[in-house]
């Protein structure tokens, strides 16, 4: 019986080109096993986008590297923690942000081998989604597991301005705090409903300057997927158009093989017809001579 979560593995670990193919494969397998379901979703599993999979890559590839990233990136976010909480972030998240940073290119630097090695060159565009997509895994943590264990089918993005405000506004500071976001708000020994009218006012603010700035962020990175949607599209074209010069060469190889054959066979034909006429005139020799 087929070991699904292994041929799970072998699947994503496959080229980008043959993807389809071995999933289809898999596929086909299960169904002769007589597991319908697990057959129906493998078939129903998308190729991941080129950047994804070079993702899923760097989980087979580059283990150390990742884990050093995904650990560079907690410590990034203790630190905000703290900072949101009003403590001073002191020189270790300055640390850590320079070790998240170095990580991060770490895997950007072997990402873009890998596809070299692909044969799809990363693209200005498909470099900064990738770095995207690994930003976003790091700022989610690594016990989310946005990686998907190498699984991985679709880009990601980083969580938006409003789910920081929303973190913001849960925090307690505890000092002054280094954040502008977190606005300290004056303790009075008795209800004031102008300052409750101020803080409400501030509250909506904020969420609608959040709300504005996601859509911004979404926009600009609705920009960016359609620039890496052209570029994989051009990629495409490109293998296609290879293929179609690789098998025009072979039709053509074997144009002139048939050629070539077809002119041995006319030579051997008129050899032949040569050798038949000749016997029956030593056929006709010898009757006569006996």
């Amino acid at each position: 019986m087929t070991d699904l979560e292994r041929e799970l593995d072998i699947l994503f670990q496959a080229p980008f080109a043959e993807f389809v193919g071995t999933r289809n494969g898999l596929a086909t397998r299960l169904k002769k096993e007589g597991r319908d379901a697990e057959a129906a979703r493998v078939r129903g599993l998308a190729k991941p986008t080129y950047t994804a999979w070079l993702v899923n890559q760097l989980y087979w590839g580059a283990r150390v590297e990742l884990d050093a990233f995904l650990k560079a990136a907690d410590r990034v976010r203790a630190g905000e923690k703290s900072m949101l909480e009003g403590r001073r972030p002191g020189t270790a998240h300055a640390a850590a942000t320079g070790d998240r940073k170095s990580a991060l290119d770490t895997l950007v630097a072997r990402a873009t081998a890998r596809a070299a090695e692909e044969g799809t060159p990363l693209s200005p565009a498909l470099t900064e989604r990738l770095r995207v997509t690994l930003d976003a895994i790091g700022a989610h943590g690594a016990g989310a597991g946005r990686h998907a264990r190498g699984r991985l089918q679709e880009d990601l993005d980083p969580p938006g301005f409003a789910a920081f405000a929303a973190l913001a506004d849960g925090a307690a500071p505890a000092k002054k705090s280094t954040l502008a976001a977190v606005i300290p708000m004056p303790v009075r020994s008795a209800p004031n409903p102008r300052v409750n009218d101020a803080r409400a006012k501030v509250q909506a603010a904020r969420g609608d300057a959040a709300r504005r700035q996601d859509a911004l962020t979404a926009a600009a990175d609705g920009e960016k997927r359609a620039k890496v949607a052209l570029d994989q599209a051009k990629a495409r074209l490109a293998e296609a158009d290879r293929a179609q010069k690789s098998a025009q060469a072979e039709v053509e190889a074997a144009q002139a093989a048939l050629k070539s054959r077809q002119a041995e066979l006319r030579d051997a034909t008129r050899e032949a017809t040569v050798s038949e006429k000749a016997l029956d005139r030593a056929v006709d020799l010898l009757r006569k001579l006996e």
